[in-house]
This record gives structure tokens, sequence and C-alpha cells, in this order.
């Protein structure tokens, strides 16, 4: 049985998710502050996370990025009445998985929580990759170029890892959604994203430059990482 955590102070709206969700199979531990989900989160591994942007104290993203930086990696689902471009690239930047503006169906609601935790097909065996002068550790998820460290949130290693394992051929945004995504049900925002944060990442371990490792848009087909 799936353990979901449910961080939202709207004491109405959680009382009738927590009901839904379990009507459907899922255990669930509601919180209604973010201080109290780190203390949750620190005692339990959930299988995914329904949180509120507007919470007392802390904020939704705030929460998501400090348990990013803890390499909590349990996909999060973002709720909010924030609707512009801006705010959900903010969001997904966090580190969230996923962005349901409010007010949403119970359905829509399920069917995104359904494919956070939908598995994605599986990964190689293999616990160290390489390709040019870059190394990953897939047991520690460190990633390395010519020694300097690349500092990574959970979906931006999981792209690179699938970048490195098929190089040198171009990736698809389908197959990027469904190996890292797990689902085709995502949205082109949280892959924009991804791609960005793990372009300038990778730079910013090449001292601002791209020139042994680069990530490529092929325009029309997808992406590809190549190495001198």
């Amino acid at each position: 049985m799936k353990l979901i955590l449910l961080v939202e102070d709207e004491l109405e709206l959680a009382d009738t998710l927590v009901d839904g969700l379990e009507t459907h199979g899922y255990r669930v531990h509601h919180t209604e502050d973010a201080e109290e989900a780190l203390v949750q989160t620190a005692v339990h591994r959930y299988d995914a996370m329904i949180v509120d942007w507007m919470l007392p104290g802390m904020n939704g993203p705030d929460l998501i990025r400090k348990l990013r930086d803890k390499d909590y990696v349990a996909p999060a689902l973002m709720l909010t009445v924030r609707d512009s471009i801006e705010d959900r690239v903010q969001g997904l930047e966090s580190g969230a998985d996923d962005y349901l503006t409010k007010p949403f169906s119970f359905e829509e609601l399920l069917a995104r929580i359904r494919a956070l935790l939908r598995r994605p097909s599986e990964w190689s065996a293999i616990d160290e990759l390489r390709i040019g002068a870059l190394h990953m550790d897939t047991a520690t998820r460190k990633v390395e170029i010519k020694d300097a460290q690349v500092e990574l949130r959970k979906k931006e290693f999981d792209l690179l890892r699938l970048l490195v394992e098929r190089a040198p051929a171009v990736v698809s945004r389908t197959m990027i959604a469904e190996r890292v995504w797990g689902s085709e049900y995502v949205s082109d925002n949280a892959i924009d994203v991804t791609i960005s944060g793990l372009r300038h990442n990778m730079q910013d371990a090449q001292n601002g430059g791209d020139d042994d490792i680069r990530l490529e848009t092929v325009r029309g087909v997808g992406y590809r990482l190549h190495a001198d």
C-alpha cells in the first residue's frame, strides 16, 4: 500500500483528499505546515507527496527545495491557486514533479498521483557510467566532470543518466517523459525546466563553458549528450 504525505492547511480540502485517497487504497499522513512535514519525512519514506504552495511559515516550494537538498526523492505534486508561467517554473525549479492549480477535480489529482507513482522503465544495472570527461556513480548519485562535482536534483540526475545510457543517440521528449517521470502524462514545462537546469549545472561544473560535455538540442527530434 503506497504511503502519501499531504501537506495542506485548508482542513476541509485536506479531509476530502484524505478520504478520497484512502478510498482508492492509499495510506495518507496529513500535516498542516512545512515544519511538521520535515519531521515526518525524517521518519518515513513516502512514495509521493502532495504539497500546497501557501502554507503557514515556510511555503511549499521552500519545503520541497529543502527536501531535495537532503536527497529526499519522493515525487511531489504542488497544489496552488497560482497559474502564471512564472509560478509554474518557480514551483518546478524548487523540485516539484508536477503542478495542479486550484480548483481541481479529485479525478485529475488521482490521475496525476498515479502517474507520479508509476515506476519508470528499468535502468541498467551498471553502477558507474562514463562518457568522455563525465563520470556518474548511480549508487551514490554523484556526477563529476573532470573531477568537478556536478550538483543535480533528482530529475536532472535521472535525465542525465538516460542521456548517458543512450549516447550518442538522440533521446525524444516522449522517452524522457516515460523514463524520467514514468508516464507520458507530464507537462512540457516540467521537461523544459529539467533540461534547462541540467544544462546550466553542467556548464557551471565546466567553469561556464560546455566544450567537453554538451547537452545538444536536435530540433524536432529531442536531445543528445555529446562528449569531445
